[in-house]
């Protein structure tokens, strides 16, 4: 009996023993690779961005801010959602409360039309008093709406992010996207125009207020429109988009 518990004892110190507890020094390792790894994401370098997000989580597993920005460059840089989701719900894993995963694993369920399940999250993170960017989850839960169906709400939502953040461009440009397809195109002109006031360096701002003066009859000012979307257009084929409706004229 005496050595059955003996060897009982033991075996509950290796099971335990299976777990490492980062060091402090590997946590001070891990922040280094994350922020090394924020640098390169910044600057364009996703694959070093990503190669520093490995070293961070390899020195510390638990670190929800690595996961977080890991899942990011998953989602966003390679395209791989399902490797993306499973980093957001390890960070919220080890940090419940993080609204930020919360938003962007939202951001990963709306690019797959799982729009119920975003909009859960999205409404979670808008809960969260110390949320820093409510706006962004606001606008996307909006966006979640109307591909649902629900129009109303969802120009509800998006004019709120708008409003508590009036440079955020996406929520003009989706709004002026609601409208244009739902017919109502002064709206959509209106909602373009304030896309391309608040991101006067994004071609596409161009590119949707010029088909929408088209559409107005606004020949010139389209003209005006197309010839700074080609002069601002960083990609050769939107570039390109741009001169053909210049053209077209």
């Amino acid at each position: 009996m005496h050595r059955r518990l003996h060897s009982a004892w033991l075996l509950a110190l290796t099971l335990m023993g299976c777990k490492h507890v980062p060091t402090e020094q590997e946590r001070r390792g891990a922040e280094l690779r994350y922020e090394i790894g924020l640098q390169a994401q910044a600057s364009g370098n996703v694959q070093e961005a990503y190669k520093e997000m490995e070293k961070s989580l390899a020195l510390d597993p638990e670190y929800p801010e690595a996961h977080n920005a890991m899942a990011i460059l998953l989602h966003l840089a390679f395209n791989r959602p399902e490797e993306a989701i499973h980093h957001y719900k390890k960070a919220l894993e080890f940090r419940p409360g993080f609204s930020e995963a919360k938003t962007n694993l939202a951001n990963v369920y709306l690019s797959q039309a799982r729009y119920d399940e975003a909009i859960k999250l999205y409404e979670q993170s808008l809960n969260d008093m110390l949320y820093p960017t409510p706006f962004i989850a606001q606008g996307n839960m909006g966006w979640a709406l109307y591909k649902k169906g629900e129009t109303e709400r969802a120009v509800q939502n998006i004019k709120a992010s708008v409003t508590t953040n009036p440079g955020f461009c996406m929520g003009y440009k989706n709004l002026g996207v609601i409208f244009e397809e739902t017919g109502n195109i002064s709206d959509a002109c209106r909602y373009f125009g304030r896309y391309r006031e608040a991101c006067p360096d994004v071609a596409d701002a161009y590119l949707r207020e010029g088909a929408c003066q088209v559409k107005q009859g606004m020949m010139e000012e389209a003209r005006q429109s197309f010839t700074a979307c080609e002069a601002k257009a960083k990609s050769q084929v939107l570039k390109d988009d741009c001169r053909r409706l210049l053209e077209a004229l």
